[in-house]
């Protein structure tokens, strides 16, 4: 045993880390690797502070007069610009402030963050949320209606004013997406009655607004997909994250690695070439993932900097798009994208067809002895992978070259981002026998 810890320890001080607080010998430093970890809020936002602004602006009425007004907004953007830091970053401080600020008899405020591909249900949604309330509160034996009554009742009970933050809202199951929308923006007419308790004679005269909702999701056309009746309860406030430009994601990137890496282990040189391989996308979630491999790479090379190289090495295992939205996917979601990619690959075309697609997916689930679904089912499905990101779909009219005579509206679809060999390399295990 004591052999295994002398090899542990010496393994452990061969080499000094480019990062921050990695070694022992590293007295009196702050931050470190933790400051390249999606939950982290950094003390300064850079370059998104009119956003701040605006969410300040529209739930300033929580801190003024909390029960007056409840408010439903919308936070959309491409994936990497700021929107779920920002939502976290606005609830940790208005938590703080009102807290500093608190006066007897005013409503105490609570903030949930729930991030909806995680907790893809109206029912784990409301439960996690009641948990906070009510720790050890039952993960089953009750209905969605049941629990947003209890809700309700826990509001007035507990005198609280809550803020719900529905992160990548886009993962929400589609079937109970639109009705669960509808029934929170309209929390205030649920009465919270619930039999053989001290409540159960409300009467619903209370109507303290004390339900606030914001929701986030990268969909630009997500209202579409909800009734007209949803998307008036939800209101029209609406906040938008542009991609952020290179020298906004030179700001972003050099800020983290200031806070997270030995000031001799990069230089701007470092910076910019991350900047500029991140600008096309204006996405800062992946220029900050593309620092830590590059570091944790020099750091397995025994490297005193991070170099161009590392970066390089990194880029291979680093995509815009995280693999985890593949990963997520259900059984036969992937199969689709796998289908495309295929066809793509195998025919060397930027865009397939839709009935080429559909036609490759049946022929890939007879060859692995899964039934494949419906027509309507598959087309449902590539709308999915098109909200998500992963496919674009283009409708365009095609004639006969040589008639000219119209043949018809053709959807033709790409795939967004991703190398097509990347997703086969991780989807073909679906097909192997």
């Amino acid at each position: 045993m004591s052999s295994n810890n002398t090899n542990f320890a010496s393994l452990f001080h061969s080499y000094k880390s480019v990062f921050k607080n990695a070694n022992q010998d590293d007295e009196n430093q702050e931050f470190g690797e933790i400051v390249f970890s999606s939950n982290y809020i950094p003390s300064t936002l850079h370059h998104r502070e009119e956003e701040m602004k605006s969410l300040v602006n529209y739930f300033r009425s929580i801190i003024t007069n909390p029960t007056a007004s409840s408010r439903k907004v919308v936070l959309y953007g491409p994936v990497g610009t700021g929107k779920t830091l920002i939502s976290r970053a606005f609830g940790h401080d208005m938590s703080e402030y009102i807290k500093k600020e608190h006066q007897a008899g005013n409503p105490i405020f609570r903030y949930f963050h729930v991030n909806c591909r995680k907790t893809k249900t109206p029912h784990l949604i409301l439960t996690t949320a009641l948990r906070e309330l009510v720790p050890g509160f039952p993960l089953r034996g009750f209905g969605v209606d049941e629990l947003l009554r209890m809700f309700t009742l826990l509001l007035f009970e507990q005198n609280l004013v809550v803020l719900l933050v529905l992160d990548e809202i886009d993962y929400l199951i589609a079937d109970e997406r639109n009705d669960f929308l509808y029934q929170l923006s309209r929390i205030e007419e649920c009465p919270p009655v619930i039999q053989n308790s001290r409540y159960s004679n409300y009467s619903g005269s209370k109507t303290e607004a004390r339900f606030n909702l914001l929701t986030i999701t990268r969909d630009p056309n997500f209202r579409h997909y909800l009734d007209e009746s949803t998307v008036s309860s939800l209101g029209r406030n609406i906040i938008f994250f542009p991609p952020y430009t290179r020298n906004q994601l030179f700001d972003i990137i050099s800020s983290r690695a200031e806070q997270g890496l030995r000031e001799e282990c990069f230089d701007d040189e470092l910076i910019e070439v991350i900047a500029s391989l991140a600008e096309e996308y204006g996405d800062a979630r992946f220029a900050i993932e593309l620092l830590w491999r590059a570091a944790k790479l020099a750091d397995k090379g025994t490297a005193d900097r991070i170099t161009p190289e590392h970066v390089r090495k990194a880029v291979v295992s680093v995509l815009p798009l995280e693999k985890s939205v593949i990963e997520e996917l259900s059984q036969h979601q992937k199969i689709l994208l796998l289908s495309i990619a295929k066809l793509l690959n195998e025919h060397d075309r930027p865009v397939v067809t839709t009935p080429e697609i559909k036609e490759y997916y049946i022929q890939v689930c007879e060859e692995s002895s899964i039934r494949p679904r419906r027509p309507t089912q598959v087309w449902a499905y590539l709308k999915d992978l098109s909200r998500l990101g992963l496919i674009q779909q283009e409708v365009e009219n095609r004639h006969n070259t040589n008639t000219g005579r119209s043949l018809g509206r053709v959807t033709s679809i790409r795939i967004r981002d991703i190398p097509v060999k990347e997703i086969i390399s991780s989807l073909n295990h679906l097909i192997e026998k």
